[in-house]
């Protein structure tokens, strides 16, 4: 099962391209590239990962997001 921060970083990839993810980690100053899927979540990066996706993705994106989250 991935870990929330790889879903997540997969996520903004599709919607927003590799230039979202830039500003991803620009806004949470967490290199998200360097989790992969197996990889625990580290509940600091995690926590400063979701406070910036509000400021990068639509109410709509961020719903979808949140549903994506939540079935796994």
């Amino acid at each position: 099962m991935a870990n929330r921060i790889s879903r997540i970083t997969s996520f903004v990839e599709k919607r927003k391209l590799g230039f979202g993810v830039a500003r991803l980690i620009m806004m949470s100053g967490v290199n998200v590239r360097s989790f992969g899927p197996n990889d625990p979540d580290p509940p600091d990066a995690l926590r400063r990962l979701e406070q910036a996706l509000p400021q990068l993705l639509t109410p709509q994106e961020l719903t979808e997001l949140l549903g994506l989250l939540s079935e796994s």
